[in-house]
C-alpha cells in the first residue's frame, strides 16, 4: 500500500506519521471478515443467480481468493455479516523516522479472534525493505445476520 503522489518535504516526518495512521485504519477492521470467511456481500446468496455476468464473475472470483467456496452452495453454508463498526484502533510506530507513505509498504492483517460479537484485529506495516515500520491493533462490534433474516 501506498498514498497517490507524494508527501512535499515541508510536511516532513509528521505528515508521514498522520498519513500512515490515517492509511493503517482504511478495511482494517474488515480483516474479521476475510480472516473468518463470513459472507460479505451487499446481497443474499439467493440474488447471485439475478446478478449480470461481469458481476457474478467478480463474485465467483473473490469468493474462491477469499475460501468461501466455489459455489453459491457453500456461500450459503458460510455465516452472513450484518454489520460491523470499529471501537477502537492504536498505532505502535517502531521506525518513524523512516515511514515514507509515497512508497510501497506490505500490511499484514489477521484477526486471530473473533466472538461474542466483537473481532479483533493485528496488523504489521513493513517498508519495502522489510523494515517493521508500525503494529497496529483495532477491535470492532461485528454482527451477524440472523439465519432467520440472510435470504432477506
Amino acid at each position: 500500500m501506498r498514498c497517490r503522489g507524494t508527501i512535499s518535504r515541508a510536511g516532513g516526518a509528521p505528515a508521514h506519521l498522520n498519513a500512515l495512521a490515517y492509511i493503517s485504519d482504511s478495511a482494517f477492521i474488515g480483516t474479521v471478515g476475510r480472516a473468518h470467511r463470513l459472507w460479505r456481500m451487499p446481497f443474499p446468496v439467493q440474488h447471485y443467480h439475478s446478478l449480470p455476468e461481469p458481476q457474478k464473475r467478480q463474485v465467483e472470483q473473490l469468493a474462491r481468493h477469499e475460501g468461501l467456496g466455489a459455489t453459491p452452495a457453500e456461500w450459503a453454508a458460510r455465516p452472513r455479516l450484518g454489520m460491523m463498526v470499529s471501537l477502537d484502533h492504536s498505532i505502535y510506530f517502531h521506525a518513524p523516522r523512516r515511514v515514507r507513505v509515497d512508497e510501497w509498504m506490505l500490511a499484514d492483517m489477521d484477526s486471530p479472534w473473533a466472538g461474542d460479537e466483537r473481532g479483533f484485529v493485528t496488523q504489521r506495516i513493513f517498508a519495502a525493505d522489510g523494515t517493521l515500520l508500525a503494529t497496529c491493533v483495532q477491535e470492532g462490534v461485528v454482527r451477524l445476520t440472523p439465519p432467520e433474516q440472510a435470504n432477506l
